[in-house]
């Protein structure tokens, strides 16, 4: 009984640490406390990006893949015109601050991935082709974060099949 009680209080415990992973607009969390207890196991690892992959779908579509070193506190995303860029504040002790890093998306959309630290989050942005940035989704997913692009331009055509 007290292990399944114990497992219970686990399960719920997880959820809670998820549910502090979604994806908000900035104004979303403002005042807003992290869900991450400080004794958790892990806490005490600076955030930081460990990996960026840019994923080319179908129609035109991009999954913007980043593996983080440990969860994060909360995610919350912007886009900005002129030049289209999607910007992503992930929220977490990263244990020192530094200035923007640049790096090569290799990407025709995704043209530069840039980053940078504060001492309690970071600073992602990536800097489209274009003016305007294309719809998008930010779904956090423990300590992955994808950045879903949507194609851009004009929706396929619906086809019919013969039965």
């Amino acid at each position: 009984m007290f292990a399944r009680h114990c497992a219970g209080l686990a399960h719920v415990a997880l959820l809670a640490l998820l549910a502090g992973c979604a994806s908000r607009q900035a104004d979303d969390l403002k005042g807003e406390e992290s869900v991450l207890p400080h004794s958790m196991p892990g806490a005490s690892i600076p955030l930081d990006v460990r990996e960026f992959e840019v994923v080319p779908a179908e129609n035109g579509a991009r999954g913007v893949f980043l593996k983080l070193s440990r969860l994060p506190s909360g995610v919350s995303h912007r886009s900005e015109t002129n030049p289209a860029r999607i910007i992503l504040e992930i929220v977490g002790p990263t244990g020192t601050e530094s200035g923007d890093e640049t790096f090569p998306a290799n990407d025709s959309l995704v043209t530069h991935f840039t980053l940078s630290r504060q001492m309690d989050s970071l600073l992602v942005v990536l800097d489209l082709q274009g003016d305007e940035p294309p719809a998008y989704d930010v779904l956090p997913m423990a300590d992955w974060i994808l950045v879903r692009i949507k194609p851009s331009g004009k929706p396929r055509p619906w086809s019919h099949r013969a039965s």
